[in-house]
């Protein structure tokens, strides 16, 4: 009895943990105010916990939490050791069944203390 109660709680855990999970990877440009862009590319996941707020990680930016806004945006809001970053982004496609996919551009401004830089990223996503 005591296997069957202790499947019962990873099967439950299980689907709580992976429920609405997405993985993404993107090109990330900053610097582009300079004659040549930093042109580099970002990976990471992220975990839905309601339909407007998701938790996640970002190669790039660290730490980073999304919030809907009104007309389909998304806040993100990013930290790591040593910046803060805080950003708009948009999904210009997404679909599928089973294995959602998407397709987005996000802006953030990626502050490391007094000095801050803009950093445009292209990101397909992947989710479930």
């Amino acid at each position: 009895m005591k296997m069957v109660k202790n499947i019962a709680i990873v099967a439950c855990a299980a689907s709580f943990m992976f429920a609405n999970v997405s993985f993404h990877m993107g090109n990330n440009y900053s610097g582009l105010d300079a004659d040549a862009p930093t042109v580099t590319t970002s990976y990471g996941a992220s975990w839905s916990l309601n339909g407007t707020t998701s938790v996640g990680f970002d190669s790039q930016l660290g730490m980073l939490m999304t919030f809907a806004v009104p007309a389909g945006v998304s806040l993100r809001m990013g930290w790591d050791a040593g910046t803060t970053s805080i950003g708009l982004g948009f999904t210009w496609w997404s679909g599928g069944d089973g294995l959602n996919t998407s397709i987005s551009t996000n802006y953030d401004m990626v502050g490391t203390g007094a000095a801050s830089d803009g950093n445009l990223s292209m990101s397909v996503g992947f989710g479930f």
